[in-house]
C-alpha cells in the first residue's frame, strides 16, 4: 500500500492567495449531476459508496441524512463540524485551506437532498484566515444563484453562515456545538433525541465532520463504485491521517485505509528515536504498540479521526497519562456529577502519583472510573477521554512503578 498517487481530497495547494482562480476553475460537477437526482437516488448512492463519517464515531453517512429526510418537521438544518479541538487534529483545516468549495458544494447538496433551509459551518477560534476565505465564496455562491433563493432555479432555498466557536474542546461535540450555534454555553445535551431528529433549535439537523463532507462531492462526481475501490470492506474511501509526535516530518497523509501505521510512519520520514507506541484517533483512541505496526487503520480498528500521535523509547508512559488525563480534566463540561467527581479523582491519581504504594490499584480505581463514566456520564467525552491512560499503565508498568520508587529521570522526579 502507498499514499494515493494522486490525493483528491488534498491535491489542491492553499487557494488563499489566488481564490478568485480557484473560484472559477471549480467545475461544481457534483451538485449538477445532484441536481438532475431525486434525494431518494442520492442517498442511495451514498449508501452504495459505505461511506463512514471521518470525525470518529464513523456513523454511516447515508443512513444519517436518510433519517433527517424521513423527519415529519419541514425545518431542517445542515451543519458542518469544523471545531478540530482534540490534540494532533489537523486534517479539516488542511481540506479548508486547499478545497474548501467541495465542502460548501456538500452541504448545498445536502440542503437539496433534505430540504433544509439553513446551514451552518461551525469553525476552530484560531482559523480566522480560513472564515475570511469562506465569506468570500459564500458571496460569490450568492452572486451565481448557487446559494440563496431559488438555487440553480430548482426552486429550493438555502444559505450558509460561518461562525468561530469558544476554543474548547467540548465544543466539537454534536449537542454542544448546537447550543454554541445557538448562542448558549457549549455543553452537551443528553441523547435521545438525536440530532437527525432534534438537532439545531431542536429540529432535525445533518451534522458532519468536514472531511465526510468533502468526500460528498467526489462520490457524487466520480459515483460510488469507484469510491468502494479504495479500501477494505467497511472502510471506503480515501481518508486523512494527521501524524504528529516524534517523527520526522509531521503532518497530513492521504491514504486508504489498509494503510498500516508502519507504512505511515515511513511515508512521514520516520520516528524519531526508537516507536515505543502511537495514540490513534488521539488521546481519546487506543494505544497502539509495536506489535501493532502491521495492523490496517481501518474504522473497525479504531483509526476514528485519522489522529496519529507517535511517541519514542525516550517519552515516560506516566507523563503522557497524566497530560492526557490534565487535558481531559480541564476540558471536560462538568455537567454531570460522575463527570465532576470522576474526572477530579482521575486527576488526582495522577497528581499524587510519585506517592502510591504500587500501580495496581491505581490501575484498577482508574479503570473502575473509566468503567463509572461510560455507564452514568451526561455525554462520552469524559469516558473516551479517561481510556488511554488504563492503556499507558497496562503497557508500559515499569514507568509508572519508577514514580513510585525512586523517581523517574526522564521526567526528572528523582527522590
Amino acid at each position: 500500500m502507498k499514499p494515493l498517487p494522486t490525493p483528491v481530497l488534498t491535491g489542491n495547494a492553499p487557494v488563499a492567495d489566488r481564490l478568485r482562480e480557484y473560484y472559477q476553475h471549480y467545475p461544481f460537477h457534483a451538485l449538477q449531476k445532484a441536481v438532475t437526482l431525486s434525494p431518494h437516488e442520492i442517498i442511495t448512492e451514498l449508501k452504495a459508496s459505505g461511506l463512514r463519517g471521518r470525525g470518529g464515531a464513523a456513523y454511516p453517512l447515508g443512513r444519517k441524512w436518510e433519517c433527517v429526510l424521513q423527519q415529519p418537521d419541514s425545518v431542517r438544518y445542515m451543519v458542518a463540524n469544523g471545531e478540530e479541538g482534540e490534540p494532533g487534529t489537523f486534517k479539516d483545516r488542511v481540506l479548508l485551506e486547499r478545497n474548501p468549495l467541495a465542502v460548501l458544494e456538500a452541504m448545498i447538496i445536502a440542503a437539496y437532498t433534505v430540504r433544509a433551509r439553513a446551514g451552518y459551518i461551525y469553525l476552530n477560534h484560531s482559523y480566522r484566515q480560513i472564515e475570511q476565505a469562506l465569506q468570500t465564496l459564500l458571496t460569490w455562491l450568492r452572486e451565481d444563484q448557487r446559494l440563496g433563493g431559488n438555487i440553480l432555479k430548482r426552486q429550493f432555498d438555502f444559505d450558509i453562515q460561518v461562525r468561530r466557536g469558544p476554543s474548547r474542546y467540548i465544543s466539537g461535540e454534536e449537542t454542544a456545538l448546537f447550543r454554541a450555534l445557538e448562542g448558549r454555553r457549549a455543553e452537551p445535551s443528553s441523547r435521545p433525541p438525536y440530532p437527525t431528529e432534534q438537532g439545531l433549535w431542536h429540529k432535525p439537523t445533518i451534522i458532519n465532520n468536514i472531511e465526510t463532507l468533502s468526500c460528498v462531492s467526489l462520490i457524487l462526481e466520480k459515483g460510488s463504485q469507484w469510491f468502494t475501490t479504495l479500501g477494505p470492506a467497511g472502510s471506503h474511501g480515501p481518508k486523512l491521517f494527521c501524524l504528529s509526535g516524534d517523527i520526522k516530518n509531521p503532518g497530513v497523509i492521504e491514504a486508504a485505509m489498509d494503510a498500516s501505521l508502519r507504512e505511515l510512519i515511513a511515508w512521514a520520514g520516520g520516528t524519531i528515536g526508537a516507536f515505543k507506541g502511537a495514540m490513534v484517533s488521539g488521546p481519546s483512541g487506543q494505544l497502539f504498540l509495536p506489535d501493532d505496526l502491521d495492523k490496517p487503520l481501518t474504522v473497525q480498528n479504531g483509526c476514528g479521526n485519522g489522529t496519529v500521535i507517535v511517541f519514542n523509547d525516550t517519552r515516560c508512559a506516566a507523563d503522557l497519562a497524566r497530560h492526557v488525563t490534565d487535558f481531559f480534566f480541564t476540558e471536560h463540561c462538568g455537567q454531570c456529577l460522575p463527570g465532576r467527581e470522576s474526572m477530579k479523582q482521575a486527576k488526582a491519581l495522577m497528581d499524587n502519583l510519585d506517592h502510591q504504594p504500587s500501580l495496581a490499584p491505581v490501575h484498577k480505581r482508574y479503570g473502575e472510573l473509566h468503567t463509572l463514566l461510560m455507564n452514568s456520564s451526561k455525554c462520552g467525552l469524559c469516558s473516551s477521554g479517561t481510556a488511554m491512560a488504563p492503556a499507558l499503565m497496562q503497557a508500559f508498568p515499569e514507568d509508572f512503578n519508577r514514580h513510585m520508587h525512586g523517581g523517574c529521570a526522564v521526567c526528572g522526579t528523582l527522590k
